[in-house]
């Protein structure tokens, strides 16, 4: 892939019947980039800006959903073919790929999951870009024309490096969910749905089963509130502490390392460098030690709370606000408080 255009594109992951939280928020940062570069001008005869627009790529089942982005994009690409049904990495990178490379992007905007992970760094060999994850942040580069900022946490976010992309290199990236505000930049655009057939081989892997998970009310990975348990909530029988408080905070449950190797929490509900990795707007630490792997899967939390009875531990050298006491005892206290102020 040579040439390099000004268009972002969005590759939008759904979830049932909707899209997640994240496709809008990155939906919502292309059209803020795009409108900073004159997206508002459109050429004669044209459906995209002359200073580029946001192309929203739909792929597989999720291409069924391609209504909902009405608005958000000024064009919305839906790639269908059986073969990317279910989901498997060798046809979705094929059909990608093409996409991709026939509409020569400024960027490739992707949310931090499962899925990603494994298209992503194919993508960005296939196409000779730039492949990053694990980003917070994406602007356009002070004093340099058509250049990139992107902004990724390191050393267990104890610092953050500013990776400046060329303006002749493709971006392909990966942003951790509420990395950005879904309704920073406004909606309304008259959007183009443009329908692809992709021609693609069948995949290199067969798929013999697919486990599917049980109901959760709020992914942990998306959620705005996380309550994370450690070695300070003792055991199983306290674990529905942390699900009464997550619960009247609309938020989900997390687990530090050392509950899941003792076999105590499912590693699905992991946080931490070997587990998932969650951006809340806030994050409560119950009886979590604060050690650097936890830390690196929590760091970019807008909000610490942390509960230890240790006042030196780890966790309160990263929290906003810290409560010295046992976690069995403070939880019940301040699940009642919340419950009161949300009466």
């Amino acid at each position: 892939m040579s040439a390099i255009g000004n268009d972002i594109y969005v590759l939008c992951e759904a979830r049932t019947d909707d899209f997640r939280p994240a496709t809008y928020e990155l939906l919502a940062a292309a059209r803020g980039l795009t409108a900073a570069a004159g997206a508002e001008t459109v050429a004669p005869g044209s459906d995209v800006p002359e200073g580029g627009g946001v192309t929203a790529l739909v792929a597989g089942s999720d291409a069924a959903l391609a209504g909902k982005l009405e608005g958000l994009a000024h064009r919305v690409v839906a790639i269908t073919a059986p073969e990317l049904t279910p989901f498997l990495a060798d046809p979705w990178v094929e059909a990608l790929g093409a996409v991709i490379a026939g509409g020569a992007p400024r960027a490739v905007l992707f949310g931090e999951s499962g899925r990603t992970r494994e298209l992503l760094p194919r993508l960005a060999a296939r196409l000779g870009g730039w492949g990053l994850s694990n980003c917070v942040d994406l602007k356009r580069a002070d004093g340099d024309a058509g250049a990139l900022e992107v902004s990724r946490p390191v050393y267990g976010g104890k610092a953050y490096v500013a990776n400046l992309v060329p303006a002749d290199v493709l971006l392909l990236a990966a942003f951790r969910p509420h990395s950005f505000d879904a309704n920073a930049a406004p909606g309304g655009l008259a959007t183009v749905v443009e329908d692809v057939a992709a021609a693609v081989a069948a995949s290199r892997v067969e798929l013999l089963e697919r486990a599917e998970g049980g109901p959760r009310k709020v992914d942990l990975t998306e959620a705005a509130v996380v309550v994370a348990g450690g070695r300070g909530m003792k055991g199983p029988e306290n674990f529905g502490l942390l699900e009464d408080l997550a619960a009247a905070l609309e938020g989900a449950v997390g687990y530090s390392r050392a509950l899941v190797d003792a076999g105590l929490a499912d590693h699905a509900f992991q946080v931490g460098k070997s587990g998932k990795t969650v951006s809340p707007t806030l994050y409560i630490a119950a009886g979590v030690s604060g050690a650097i792997h936890h830390v690196m899967g929590m760091d970019t939390a807008k909000v610490v709370v942390a509960i230890n009875t240790d006042p030196s531990a780890p966790i309160f050298e990263y929290a906003d606000y810290g409560v010295v006491g046992d976690a069995v005892q403070v939880l019940p206290a301040l699940t009642e408080r919340v419950r009161a102020v949300a009466k």
